[in-house]
């Protein structure tokens, strides 16, 4: 008798993950495929992939291809959604304004260089955000300065000098690509030492 109940062991319930209505994620235009992690995302929320897939890429047509944006999806309960695309992520707006492929690595760099020009421009244009709607322009400027210190932008008040930017950029270059060497030779190092 012993031996049947211990043969007998209790099955753990299982207890099924309830997702929210709200999906908010970033897609690249034109680029929204069923493979992770889109995929798996909207097929938890029982939502149609390939469908979904085919309106995003129709719908960000006019964006250039690859562009993150910023999305937001509302599922319904009969498994149908609101699609809201917003303007694309500002770190990719000013990485783009400034001429740049990525952020600062050290505390004091400075990366790339724009003018309050430059950011009144990224902030019409992130003003159409449907979040930022009721926000005023400077406010929207301020939030841009504050992300250009945290990516290492210096922001200048007057125009840039052509000359000055073209000796920056030639000698950011250089520094850049031995950043990248040397992240290259540690790698390699590394691989080296666990084969």
């Amino acid at each position: 008798m012993a031996s049947k109940g211990a043969a007998r062991v209790r099955k753990k319930e299982i207890v099924k993950v309830v997702h929210g209505a709200l999906l908010r994620t970033n897609i690249k235009a034109q680029m929204a495929s069923a493979a992770p992690p889109l995929g798996p995302q909207l097929g938890q929320r029982g939502l149609n992939v390939a469908n979904f897939c085919k309106e995003f890429n129709k719908e960000t047509g006019h964006f250039k291809q690859g562009v993150p944006l910023p999305t937001r999806i509302t599922v319904k309960p009969d498994r149908t959604y609101d699609l809201e695309i917003c303007t694309p992520t500002t770190t990719w707006l000013l990485k783009q304004a400034a001429g740049i492929g990525r952020g600062k690595a050290s505390k004091d760099e400075v990366v790339g260089k724009l003018t309050v020009k430059h950011l009144y421009e990224i902030a019409k244009v992130k003003s159409r955000d449907k979040a930022l709607q009721h926000v005023e322009l400077e406010q929207i400027c301020r939030m841009l300065i504050k992300t250009c210190r945290t990516l290492g932008i210096e922001v200048q008040y007057h125009d840039l000098d052509p000359t000055e930017l073209k000796e920056f950029l030639t000698a950011r270059k250089e520094k850049v690509d031995a950043q990248l060497k040397e992240l290259a030779d540690k790698k390699a190092a590394k691989m080296l030492r666990t084969t």
